[in-house]
């Protein structure tokens, strides 16, 4: 779905006033790489998103969240702080900074996909570093400078180690030795001639509310359900549905077949021999799972997307 753009400030790009008696979510939206596929995922929750890009603004239709459009690092912090109530931001940036926020969902999508990043290590294609203990005495240039600290010195590596925002792949190898950066896909990387030495670990956006908010009942309450349409949402990206009728001599073969975050939904049809089954199956899966479907016999196969997997 494409993202809406707002090239003018209009009364109606604002949602209307909140009415309920809830006092309005201060919250954090990622901009930078997250943001477009966060946008993805909240219209695929059931919210209409609108970007201003000329004014660094963003909108949902809900008039008890107001939207802040802010980097994910500054929302960690702003979080902790209470100047936000809730945001998305990267786990990473809860490490590196030893945030202590709530961590209420995490979201496990990346920039470009719905597969959690990485943070690496990344070197020249031409560089005489060929192990981590190669870094020694080296200058690292780092988006999470304490988190990567933390890896040198689990490793006893001594290392000069500086702080760089984005984007740090052109800094590499004018201003540094090596680069600790944020990848989902690692074509950044590949396209400035840069090699993964080492994965740091796994980072995922992150659902976070400040402490003092979780505890107010109203506002937990909101967040929450947000939270459930976005995992709800997140997790239909990997599922679809499937429908199909088979007859009672097939059934057990059926189901050994099958596959289902729980028993499939079996309904007999009125006057036959024969069965209507609705099942979820993983996307992965369903290329395999149709042709054996048909094999056996099964008929009326229909696939079809999902908007949302509660679980």
């Amino acid at each position: 779905m494409p993202i809406k753009k707002e090239k003018q400030t209009s009364r109606h790009s604002v949602p209307p006033c909140n009415s309920s008696g809830i006092k309005k979510i201060k919250f954090g939206f990622p901009s930078g790489t997250l943001r477009n596929q966060t946008i993805k995922l909240f219209e695929a929750a059931g919210y209409e998103v609108k970007l201003e890009e000329d004014l660094y603004q963003i909108w949902i239709d809900d008039p008890e969240i107001k939207c802040v459009l802010s980097r994910a690092q500054e929302i960690a912090k702003f979080v902790k702080d209470g100047i936000l109530d809730a945001g998305i931001t990267e786990s990473a940036f809860i490490i590196d900074q030893k945030i202590d926020v709530v961590e209420a969902v995490k979201l496990n999508y990346g920039s470009k996909t719905w597969r959690n990043g990485k943070i690496v290590i990344a070197i020249p294609e031409d560089s005489k570093i060929r192990l981590v203990k190669d870094l020694k005495g080296k200058k690292i240039l780092a988006r999470v400078p304490e988190l990567t600290k933390n890896y040198l010195k689990k490793h006893k590596i001594t290392a000069e180690v500086e702080y760089t925002d984005r984007p740090g792949e052109p800094k590499i190898p004018a201003l540094g030795d090596a680069l600790v950066e944020f990848t989902n896909t690692g074509a950044a990387l590949f396209a400035h001639g840069l090699k993964i030495l080492d994965t740091l670990i796994e980072t995922s956006p992150t659902l976070i509310v400040n402490k003092k908010v979780w505890a107010d009942k109203d506002k937990r309450e909101k967040i929450e359900n947000l939270g459930v349409l976005l995992m709800g949402a997140r997790v239909a990206q990997e599922y679809v549905g499937l429908m199909l009728h088979a007859s009672n001599d097939m059934m057990e073969t059926v189901f050994k077949i099958l596959p289902a975050l729980k028993k499939p939904t079996v309904t007999h049809l009125r006057g036959e021999n024969w069965f209507d089954i609705l099942t979820v199956a993983h996307k992965k899966e369903i290329r395999n799972l149709i042709p054996k479907l048909k094999e056996i016999g099964c008929t009326d196969i229909v696939e079809f997307p999902l908007n949302k997997v509660i679980l």
